[in-house]
């Protein structure tokens, strides 16, 4: 069985197409839902239309064989996904969507645009997407195998945890936990997945879960010298052990993260750990030494996007230190590189950074400006800064001897408290 209508319909929903719209001038909106069904074959001029009207070209193995080009595929998917080098992920991606291949059976359609979906979600143009890519496949759940459901639920999770929306992140990767139970992994694709849960729970401050799932890829990586993975292993790690109380096997981890870059020269993560070494000594409470980790951390990202996590740590530290003019200067710089880039997935960053330089600047309008902030975090299940900057507001008001207004803040704290510890009951504190 040829796939040919649910190429023609997944490439609509992609393209956000209405079927009104694509079928305008061919045929009739009903007729081409019995193409798209599978349940018509049309004449070549309208079939030619319709790809036309997409800018797809059709392609077919000579052989017609959909095992041995699936074989080929994964082939292309294990290299992505053990060495994440987005230049190859491009190029291999940018061939495989021009080529269309037209499978015999329509499950293969199917495990083929999943496994190049996880493959794009590895470059930044699709993290920072904010259309989710998994919609298009939602109407084709019911119809996938086991394994492309687990499919499906990583590539939802990976994409919600990009938007910051670790709530639905964590429901997407446990959907996939129950599919991972019903199917054999490839030891590479299971260490892989490992990783995943491991950056899922650490967001959920789920420390000891986090360092068991990452322990696990971490043994795979090493045995194999996927030295780029492990060293995402040793970052995850030392932030999991940092919080877990346990700064010096995370300052540890960090040490081996950085020997390794240099040994391998994977200069890519040099920032990261940095980044890290600088939250470390944030920690133990080194804030002027933390502030150069940060500083060297911002100096050596060429992205600018990039520069908004060490910008944001700067900001934080300098307001431990109660230096407003500082915290206004890098709250400033990270603002003015917000309204040159485009992505709305950094919406978060412009929230931060406008709460902290109107706190700092005493100014009229950080009232107004922290209710918006806090009701935006709420809005994408980011609890723990909802809770942060309702704490801020409460003391704000506090300060002001506006008490009403700083009772009802400092409730709303505790219900955001609630929110990011999943509790129901007082009691369960």
């Amino acid at each position: 069985m040829q796939n040919l209508g649910q190429v023609i319909k997944l490439e609509r929903l992609k393209r956000n197409m209405k079927q009104i719209t694509l079928a305008q001038g061919i045929c009739t909106p009903s007729y081409l839902s019995k193409i798209e069904n599978n349940s018509i074959i049309p004449s070549q001029e309208v079939m030619d239309l319709l790809l036309e009207r997409l800018d797809l070209t059709i392609a077919q193995n000579s052989n017609g064989d959909d095992q041995s080009y699936l074989e080929e595929v994964n082939k292309i998917y294990f290299e992505a996904v053990m060495n994440k080098d987005r230049a190859f992920i491009q190029e291999k991606l940018q061939e495989l969507n021009e080529e269309q291949y037209l499978f015999h059976e329509v499950t293969n359609y199917y495990t083929h645009q999943l496994v190049l979906l996880r493959m794009s979600l590895i470059l930044p143009d699709t993290q920072a997407n904010r259309f989710n890519p998994t919609a298009p496949l939602a109407d084709l759940v019911t119809d996938f195998t086991d394994y492309q459901s687990f499919l499906y639920y990583v590539n939802a999770g990976i994409f919600y945890s990009h938007q910051n929306n670790h709530a639905d992140s964590l429901e997407a990767f446990e959907k996939a936990i129950e599919y991972y139970h019903l199917i054999n992994l490839e030891p590479w694709e299971e260490a892989d997945f490992n990783y995943l849960l491991s950056e899922c729970y650490l967001a959920h401050q789920r420390w000891v879960i986090s360092v068991e799932y990452i322990q696990h890829a971490l043994e795979f990586f090493k045995n194999g010298f996927y030295n780029s993975r492990v060293v995402e292993c040793y970052l995850i790690l030392s932030i999991a052990l940092d919080k877990s109380h346990k700064t010096d096997e995370a300052y540890d981890n960090l040490i081996l993260a950085q020997k390794i870059c240099t040994q391998m020269n994977l200069h890519d993560h040099i920032p990261v750990i940095k980044q890290g070494l600088g939250t470390l000594l944030s920690t133990k409470g080194e804030f002027e030494k933390a502030i150069q980790h940060f500083k060297e951390s911002l100096e050596i990202r060429s992205e600018q996007s990039q520069k908004l996590q060490p910008l944001f740590s700067l900001i934080k530290e300098y307001s431990k230190l109660g230096r407003s003019e500082e915290v206004i200067k890098w709250a400033s710089e990270g603002l003015n590189i917000l309204n040159s880039e485009s992505s709305s997935s950094l919406e978060n960053y412009h929230h931060h950074f406008t709460v902290y330089k109107l706190r700092s600047e005493q100014a009229s309008t950080y009232e107004s400006k922290t209710v918006k902030a806090i009701q935006f975090f709420k809005d994408v299940k980011d609890y723990r800064h909802a809770q942060k900057y309702s704490l801020f507001l409460a003391e704000y008001f506090t300060e002001n001897t506006k008490y009403k207004n700083a009772a009802k803040y400092y409730a709303l704290s505790n219900d955001y408290l609630f929110l990011k510890q999943d509790i129901t009951f007082w009691e369960d504190l």
